[in-house]
């Protein structure tokens, strides 16, 4: 697997290929990287939003005892 992230400078780029895939069938995805990606802030802000969304999730296990006859029983 090969993945590489470049700008183009050119209308008409060229990549180049590793000869370990010459001769193979392959696929090429083309997509456009957000410059917010690159900022920092970004990451910090989605982790907010992930620790938001997972601690509304929690739930008390405390009292939860595993058995496990009744998980293994089919």
């Amino acid at each position: 697997m090969l993945r590489q992230v470049f700008i183009p400078s050119a209308s008409n780029p060229i990549f180049v290929l590793p000869e370990m895939y010459y001769g193979k069938k392959i696929m090429v995805t083309i997509s456009a990287m957000d410059e917010k990606i690159d900022n920092p802030t970004y990451y910090l802000a989605k982790a907010k939003e992930a620790r938001a969304f997972f601690d509304s999730l929690q739930c008390d296990m405390s009292g939860f005892k595993f058995n496990r006859e009744e998980a293994n029983e089919r």
